[in-house]
């Protein structure tokens, strides 16, 4: 998959799975719609965060589908990689992490 940086907002599939309190995660449960930090590479950007199974909010320790929406895609769709691991913080707090679900090959 090749981004193009040129399209404004983009949205990718991924499976997440939000960190405890205790490993530093979120004190509470995070809601869908929340808007975290997203790793592409070396570059922190915004995004938000919503469920891909209707679901208001996400409980600790168990992965969710959700789609995340890259919001400067224009500016940082040429450093997403679908093979790397998703990393999403609260400021410099990681909160959760996953993998980008690719779409099934024919």
């Amino acid at each position: 998959m090749t981004a193009d940086p040129t399209m404004g907002p983009h949205t990718v599939r991924a499976r997440v799975t939000f960190l405890p309190a205790s490993a530093g995660g979120r004190a509470t449960p995070a809601m869908s719609g929340i808007r975290p930090i997203l790793r592409l590479g070396e570059v922190l950007t915004s995004c938000v965060v919503r469920s891909a199974e209707d679901i208001e909010s996400f409980q600790p320790e168990h992965p969710y589908d959700v789609d995340i929406e890259i919001i400067f895609w224009h500016e940082y769709g040429n450093l997403f990689d679908p093979e790397a691991p998703v990393r999403l913080y609260d400021g410099s707090r990681l909160i959760a992490t996953g993998e980008y679900l690719l779409p099934a090959e024919d």
